[in-house]
């Protein structure tokens, strides 16, 4: 009988956490009955489309007293169906508290996903508490979150660093050139650069308006065959601060350039589109979106926040700049998009880089290599 793993999420939106989970049950389902407790949302559909047991609870920002009874019944539930061996709690370090209560001794592995906005600091010294009295093993999505963490007191040998991976996508250039047509792409005569993010403070995408059009507005040197007409800014999300931003964009001037596409199912196509990926964070952990860009071998240019320095490979696979430093930020665009030999080399370490760290299978079998130690016992 395959050794039983219960995952518990906090949410099911349509955010790195959840891609990443939802990356590891599709890619461990063989080797272990694999079941999911999360409540529902706009990502749910994907994770409801699997043929795994699932149970549902109401997420506790939306009601507590509701949620946390429905979370212990749901692990109760699925602990009927076969007992649990290992439980794997993504992102909400709270839920660790009931579930060690209902599951008692059978080991808990906690991933940190990241977090973003005023009380950062606050949620990981908390994260830290939580996981020294009940995990038995927390896995950083990057080592610059694995030192935080362990700064801030958390058990050194609890901790493992397994980089977020992602699939190497399967093309279809049909879609690609559905979608060029759909936002007035054209990627033979034009140079795009892009971005795919949640449109929200973290994510640094006011400084990105500011850098382009900055380069918009200044002139190239003579015999360089990219033109300021042919320049254009894809960013592909939603979030709160949607209408703020293209409202910038109005106001700098570009907004005849910049296409904000909204959320959408089908990045990977979309992102064949792009000649150079951006990433203008302001806090990050281990950026999917990026291991995405580097999975099609294109170079980068990110901010030293975070996990982006340990995936960009600054003047090797791509550039980093500081954050909210736009004038920065413009110059290394400015830079890739008249010298279309750095591209290409930048390009070409960038996905070897991601064929040695990033890739969906070495994400799996580090996993797989973490809960055997508590299952093979």
């Amino acid at each position: 009988m395959k050794k039983h793993i219960l995952f518990i999420l906090p949410y099911l939106n349509q955010g790195g956490t959840e891609k990443q989970a939802l990356s590891l049950i599709e890619g461990l389902r063989d080797r272990y009955k694999v079941s999911l407790l999360a409540p529902d949302g706009k990502g749910a559909p994907q994770f409801r489309a699997l043929p795994i047991l699932q149970r549902a609870y109401t997420k506790w920002e939306i009601n507590f007293f509701k949620g946390l009874p429905e979370l212990m019944a749901g692990i109760k539930e699925i602990q009927k169906e076969q007992a649990i061996d290992l439980v794997h709690v993504h992102g909400a370090h709270e839920l660790m508290l009931p579930v060690r209560w209902i599951v008692g001794k059978v080991p808990i592995v906690f991933t940190v996903h990241g977090y973003h906005g005023s009380g950062t600091k606050f949620s990981y010294q908390t994260s830290c508490w939580f996981s020294n009295w009940f995990a038995d093993r927390v896995i950083s999505v990057c080592e610059a979150e694995y030192n935080l963490l362990r700064e801030l007191g958390l058990n050194e040998k609890k901790l493992h660093l397994i980089y977020n991976g992602v699939k190497e996508p399967i093309l279809d250039f049909d879609k690609s050139l559905e979608l060029a047509q759909r936002f007035h792409l054209d990627h033979t005569n034009q140079i795009i650069l892009g971005t795919a993010a949640r449109l929200n403070e973290a994510k640094g995408l006011t400084y990105l308006l500011q850098a382009f059009a900055a380069i918009t507005h200044s002139s190239f040197p003579t015999g360089v065959q990219a033109k300021k007409q042919d320049l254009r800014l894809v960013i592909a999300g939603n979030g709160d601060l949607e209408a703020s931003l293209k409202q910038e964009a109005q106001d700098l001037g570009i907004s005849d350039r910049v296409i904000f596409t909204g959320y959408l199912d089908d990045l990977p196509n979309l992102m064949h589109l792009f000649d150079i990926f951006v990433l203008p964070s302001l806090q990050e952990a281990c950026s999917l979106a990026c291991a995405e860009a580097m999975s099609q071998a294109k170079p980068v240019v990110g901010t030293c926040v975070g996990g982006i320095a340990e995936q960009v490979s600054d003047r090797q696979t791509g550039f980093i700049v500081m954050p909210r430093d736009p004038e920065s930020l413009a110059a290394k665009l400015t830079e890739l998009i008249i010298d279309i030999d750095l591209r290409d080399r930048f390009a070409k370490k960038g996905y070897e880089r991601y064929r040695q760290l990033f890739s969906n299978e070495i994400m799996l079998e580090k996993t797989a290599e973490l809960y055997d130690l508590y299952l093979s016992k």
